[in-house]
């Protein structure tokens, strides 16, 4: 009977050991799918905008300029957060476009960098001026829609581009 004990002892242990085994699996794979999702949010999260996406943001960049311009709050702390605000805003764009040409070697998109940093320094002017000279936002859209034509240019060139790869 003893010997029925040994040979039976060593069937549980693996039967145990198994079980424990499955799981210790499930919570690597589990750890494995976690890991790759978190790898495609950083995907998406840190990936560069495309032409089209710039276009529209300089748009509503400029309508918000534009916005400013025509309905400026009496209160001097309204004026500041709504430059404060749009201060925020073009210092995205100006990222986003920089590292678009610099990811690109576009000279084209490094323009549109260019107006945009211009813009940004009127708004930091109007902003330090307390929101009294409302030529400098004026200034700031100006240079913004001379981007949105140069934005749309680049568009063009680009359908042109497809056009002639299409034909290739």
């Amino acid at each position: 009977m003893n010997v029925f004990l040994l040979l039976t002892e060593p069937a549980a242990e693996a039967a145990g050991t198994s079980g424990e085994l499955l799981l210790n699996y499930l919570i690597y794979a589990a750890i494995i799918v976690v890991g790759i999702l978190i790898l495609l949010f950083l995907r998406k999260a840190s990936r560069l905008p495309s032409h089209a996406e710039i276009k529209e943001n300089i748009t509503a960049f400029s309508s918000a300029l534009a916005d400013a311009d025509e309905s400026a709050p009496d209160r001097l702390v309204e004026r500041i957060n709504r430059a404060n605000k749009l201060l925020g805003d073009c210092d995205k764009l100006v990222y986003a476009t920089s590292a678009v040409a610099q990811k690109e070697r576009d000279s084209d998109m490094d323009g549109v960098c260019t107006l945009l940093e211009g813009a940004r320094e009127e708004l930091s002017a109007f902003r330090n001026g307390g929101g009294a000279e409302n030529w400098r936002l004026a200034e700031a859209r100006t240079r913004a829609e001379g981007s949105l034509a140069l934005m749309e240019r680049i568009l063009e060139r680009d359908k042109a581009l497809k056009k002639n790869k299409k034909r290739a």
